[in-house]
């Protein structure tokens, strides 16, 4: 049994993986909570997996926490993905490849193994990043956005009269928390459709696939045909599990 996690900016996600599908599974914002109690909470029920692997964005310290929780609950080493410059058939266009965030190289891993076609990766979280994988494995290149609570909360920051309210998703709204919340969505919604069109256009059309935290409430905004694969990053992390399996 493996323990595959998802750490992000505003949440944890996670599943069990026997070698066939995937099993128990949760997720968990972390708003105040340390990392280490939020692992408490989330995995003291679970009987010892034989690895941890973890995709995380949330800093060393939150590494830390979690490396230490599973050390002294399960006696085993946390295994953070770090991008490379090339690994699982795909090659990273930045110039200093660790520094790309390791979710969008585990995204492009799994977009790989799920098809060989030129591909366009949405991940809608805290931040949407858009990258674009072409048919042999090279990344052409990406594009990083503010997710729809960074746009409202941008908002709310540097303006005297917009109040944080929870609003309704209308393209013609008639009250302030509704035309904030539905300029936001309407901004992600039309920001993936504008740069996936842009960048079919230079190099050719692929396959779109979505995901990340939101992408559930922006799918239906959408204009272009995208396919839904919540389970990207897993998907991913699975893919280095079975390879690190085969050469162990």
């Amino acid at each position: 049994m493996i323990l595959l996690a998802d750490a992000g900016n505003s949440r944890i996600k996670w599943v069990v993986w026997d070698g066939g599908d995937f099993q128990q599974r949760g997720q968990a914002s972390h708003d105040d909570e340390s990392w280490a109690a939020l692992a408490e909470r989330q995995w003291r029920g679970l009987p010892r997996p034989a690895r941890v692997l973890i995709v995380s964005v949330t800093g060393y310290e939150a590494r830390a926490n979690l490396a230490e929780w599973i050390d002294q609950r399960w006696g085993i080493e946390a295994e953070f993905v770090v991008s490379t410059a090339a690994a699982y058939g795909i090659r990273n266009s930045y110039i200093e490849p660790e520094r790309m965030g390791a979710d969008r190289w585990v995204a492009m891993i799994a977009a790989r193994a799920l098809t060989d076609q030129v591909c366009y990766v949405a991940d809608c979280g805290t931040a949407v990043t858009i990258d674009a994988l072409a048919a042999d494995g090279q990344h052409l290149g990406g594009v990083i956005i503010p997710g729809m609570r960074l746009m409202r909360e941008a908002l709310y920051r540097e303006t005297r009269q917009i109040p944080p309210e929870t609003g309704a998703v209308r393209l013609f709204g008639q009250s302030t928390r509704d035309c904030v919340w539905g300029g936001a969505m309407y901004a992600v919604a039309a920001a993936i459709d504008g740069i996936i069109k842009r960048m079919s256009a230079s190099y050719g059309p692929g396959v779109r696939l979505l995901t990340g935290g939101d992408a559930a409430t922006v799918l239906p905004c959408l204009q272009d045909e995208y396919r839904w694969e919540p389970d990207l990053i897993f998907t991913g992390l699975r893919v280095i599990g079975e390879h690190q399996s085969r050469i162990s």
